[in-house]
């Protein structure tokens, strides 16, 4: 169930958000807002004009404040809408956007007690881009850019942004969501800044899991799926491999419901979703070594005949490229391969002798455990100084892909975004 009291004022608060229109934006201000961003490019030809706007709006982004006002300020992030909440006073059929419920429910807290949270777009980068209006259709053809062009980037702005907002973020981390999706920002970007910092542990989904979806599936499997660690890695949704906003993190996180009903054995079907967790947290790099071998070690326990595969070399690589270029981030080195077959992990020596420990829920270690954590799950293990080198495999292929929902930004947010 959701996981704070809605008071009805915030409803209301939301239900304003959505129906307030705002004021067309003039064709004047949209040449203005396109002549500074256009500002000694406008000569260049069109494919390197379009690389130079790109770069020139990241740089933009990049450099604007989503500090947190007070050590303590939590953070809240959006995705899609609300719709049929078992616990809200929703009118049949009624649909809030996520982004009005995090923008009314933020400002509620403050209300309460200043600077208790806070939502990207109400900081002042997400101010200063807002002003930007480039989800606005009239500022894409100042731009000189067709739809497509316009929205990939203002969606690559904000993605700048959200990435900035989300490694500033030190406190709870409030999802207004039901589940990720593989097309927003808050799967591609967000959530994984916060994974790979090594903040799984603070995200808190603010809507129930949807577990419609999961009726077929094994008690305890549903449970699992309902825990806040799974839902801040996996998705269920389709893909297509063609969409731009696909990449390998679309593949690694993607857990195939019906495959997952087919499994036989809740045990079958915990280790199936574990192995998911375990591609995604090697795809979030070596802050998460600890949790991908403590993860392989259950699934091995499960499922003893089962070969987990990993993400390969290549997507690992990409994954790699993503840490390197975030903000004040250090070249971070070549993730560890891991298979379940022969020595899979370098520089250990493992006991057979020793069975295996009792199984315990899902659960990561905090900031500062993970050294401990590492040298502590694995039972009949001590640790070996050799240099080993391993190689990674490359997943097997997807099911036929089908095409995503559209992203979670819209062109018309009623927040001048």
């Amino acid at each position: 169930m959701i996981q704070a009291h809605i008071p009805d004022r915030v409803l209301h608060e939301a239900r304003d958000r959505q129906q307030f229109v705002e004021p067309e934006l003039t064709e004047a201000d949209a040449k203005r807002i396109a002549r500074t961003l256009r500002e000694g490019i406008d000569h260049l030809p069109d494919h390197e004009y379009r690389e130079q706007l790109h770069q020139r709006l990241k740089e933009f982004a990049a450099a604007q404040d989503v500090d947190l006002p007070d050590p303590d300020t939590r953070s809240t992030f959006w995705s899609y809408r609300l719709e049929d909440h078992p616990d809200l006073d929703l009118e049949t059929g009624e649909s809030l956007q996520s982004m009005h419920m995090a923008a009314a429910y933020t400002e509620a807290q403050n209300a309460i007690v200043k600077d208790t949270l806070r939502y990207l777009e109400g900081t002042p980068g997400g101010e200063a881009l807002g002003r930007l209006h480039l989800w606005d259709a009239v500022v894409q053809d100042a731009l000189d850019l067709d739809e497509k062009a316009g929205l990939a980037l203002a969606y690559e702005a904000w993605g700048a942004l959200s990435e900035k907002y989300a490694a500033k973020t030190e406190n709870e981390a409030l999802f207004f969501m039901a589940e990720l999706n593989p097309g927003t920002v808050a799967y591609q970007t967000e959530s994984r800044q916060l994974r790979q910092d090594g903040k799984l542990g603070i995200i808190e989904f603010m809507y129930p899991a949807p577990t419609e979806k999961y009726a077929d599936l094994a008690p305890e499997t549903q449970e699992l799926l309902a825990s806040q660690a799974v839902r801040a890695q996996i998705h269920t949704f389709a893909y297509d491999e063609t969409d731009p906003t696909y990449t390998p993190l679309t593949k690694a996180g993607h857990l195939d419901l019906e495959e997952l009903k087919a499994l036989p054995t809740p045990e079958a079907q915990r280790a199936a979703v574990l192995e998911v967790c375990a591609r995604v947290a090697t795809m979030d790099g070596p802050a998460r070594a600890a949790d991908v071998e403590k993860l392989v070690e259950e699934i091995k326990v499960l499922r003893p005949d089962h070969e987990v595969t990993l993400p390969g070399v290549e997507d690992r690589q990409w994954a790699a490229g993503l840490r390197e270029r975030d903000l004040d981030a250090p070249p971070a080195p070549e993730p560890v391969a891991v298979s379940t077959h022969g020595q899979f992990l370098p520089g250990v020596k493992v006991n057979a002798r020793t069975g295996p420990a009792p199984l315990e829920p899902l659960a990561f270690p905090g900031p500062g455990a993970a050294a401990a954590h590492a040298h502590a799950f694995l039972p009949g293990v001590s640790v070996q100084a050799k240099s080993v080198v391993t190689t990674g495999r490359t997943d097997p292929p997807a099911a036929p892909p089908k095409a995503p929902p559209a992203p979670e930004q819209s062109r018309d947010t009623g927040m001048g975004v």
